[in-house]
């Protein structure tokens, strides 16, 4: 092999650089080959497979799907309807909601119950609501709106739960600075909402805080002792708990008093609907928040709804029905530890969570927490349309990932007047190269989109479907 070697070295000033380059791979395969195929360094036909690999030939679902759109090369792209989580990514007017209506559009035509809360608040046309009330056919849909609270469907959260979840809801809608405080405030409500099964009172935001206070707390405790359902150690231990606990409690209450005596307190009501039932009647429940209009109520009401769709969750376990989707638009407005553990626990309940926002810097600083990277960790599947920033879409081709690919270099020399000719010399490598690079998702027009999934082990382009 060195006698061959040195045979080209020899008439390589006669030859030009294709023919020495040919040989060179002669030489390699030689090589591969005089070694069994083991060594496959420079298999370029098994390089150029891996780089193509599952890109844009969608194998065939013949489980329920959602039509994405098509792609470059007019094949129909299917998402499954019991993919590991979606998360849908892009800024305004990139079509971001023309994407998730193809969820409502599928979660219709297969009959499942859907939650979807739209962030932004939008209900012109083409907004969410506009696109569920022109889908839904003859299907039940609860509306609650918080830009026509007066008029909308009405929401009690607090029905099909119990204390301690009760406790959770309102603790959430706090921030709290300090964790004695919070801790006071739990044992409180947590024991008021006691009281108030024993008394038979249905638990509504009507309800609670009327009793929050501690003379209204002390004398619902009176009376239950008078009427022999608490024993007198227990009234005692409650006038104790409302002397510690109940200024602190009455305090964080203000928040919820705030609420319910604002014109967003007409969307509560203890008739109204909460998402365990609706789920359970096969019905879309839709709410609409608007933070520009309430900055500090929609993030609260919103963290609500993700405590109340925790609770459905915990039920459907042991009522496990078809296929539910859970479409959360504009997350960054409401997110929290609580969303997270919502999208951690909602497979085992048979639940698909569509998670959209309009960038991924959204998410990167929220109340002092970050959630970008558990968001994508939670998610298996990503719609990404165009990113306007360098950051994000850097940060986005990082997380679509690398391939594997063959790289050569030249070497050139360079001559007294400046020029520069190759030395016919040169070197191969492997190396990595994004699948999508970041200007390609700047580029992208709006209603385009890349859809990668790594449950299918699968992606490409897709120019997306608008059902309505």
């Amino acid at each position: 092999m060195k006698l061959y070697l040195n045979s080209i070295n020899s008439i390589r000033p006669a030859l030009p650089i294709a023919i020495i380059g040919g040989l060179l791979l002669l030489v390699f395969e030689l090589i591969r080959r005089s070694k069994g195929g083991k060594n496959d360094l420079f298999n370029f036909e098994k390089d150029v497979s891996e780089s193509t690999k599952n890109q844009g030939k969608q194998v065939k679902l013949d489980m329920e799907k959602t039509a994405l759109g098509i792609s470059p090369n007019k094949r129909n792209i299917f998402v499954p309807n019991n993919a590991k989580h979606i998360f849908v990514c892009g800024t305004t007017g990139s079509g971001k909601t023309v994407a998730l209506s193809n969820f409502v559009k599928a979660g219709i035509e297969y009959d499942y119950p859907m939650l979807i809360v739209d962030g932004k608040g939008d209900i012109g046309k083409d907004s969410l609501l506009d696109i569920v009330t022109r889908l839904s056919n003859e299907k039940k849909v609860y509306v609650i709106d918080l830009n026509n609270p007066d008029t909308c469907d009405k929401y009690n959260p607090f029905r099909n739960t119990s204390a301690d979840i009760i406790k959770d809801m309102l603790i959430n809608m706090t921030n709290w600075s300090e964790e004695h405080y919070k801790y006071n405030t739990e044992r409180y409500i947590q024991r008021l909402c006691g009281l108030l099964e024993l008394a038979s009172i249905a638990v509504s935001l009507d309800s609670l805080t009327k009793f929050l206070p501690p003379a209204q707390f002390t004398l619902l405790s009176k009376k239950l002792a008078e009427e022999t359902l608490l024993t007198k150690e227990e009234h005692a231990r409650n006038m104790e708990l409302a002397k510690v606990s109940g200024e602190i409690a009455e305090g964080a209450s203000a928040r919820f008093s705030t609420i319910k005596e604002s014109r967003l307190g007409q969307i509560f009501h203890e008739d109204g609907i909460d998402i365990y039932s609706a789920l359970q009647e096969n019905a879309v429940v839709l709410f609409v928040l608007n933070p520009l209009m309430y900055p500090e109520m929609s993030p609260l009401i919103g963290k609500l709804i993700v405590i109340d769709s925790k609770k459905a969750v915990s039920l459907l376990y042991q009522n496990t029905k078809k296929r539910i989707f859970y479409i959360l638009d504009e997350i960054n407005v409401y997110i929290s530890r609580a969303m997270i553990d919502l999208v951690n626990k909602s497979r085992s309940a048979n639940i698909t969570c569509i998670l959209a926002t309009q960038s991924l810097s959204d998410l990167d600083n929220i109340n002092g927490e970050t959630f970008l990277e558990t968001v994508v960790e939670n998610c298996n599947n990503y719609i990404l349309l165009r990113q306007n920033s360098n950051t994000n879409a850097e940060s986005w081709a990082q997380i679509l990932g690398t391939r594997k690919t063959m790289s050569a270099t030249y070497q050139i020399k360079g001559g007294s007047d400046g020029s520069a000719t190759p030395t016919e010399l040169g070197s191969l490598h492997r190396a990595y190269e994004y699948i999508y690079h970041p200007n390609t998702i700047k580029e992208l027009e709006t209603g385009h989109a890349i859809f990668l999934s790594r449950d299918l082990k699968f992606h490409s382009k897709v120019k997306i479907n608008k059902p309505f």
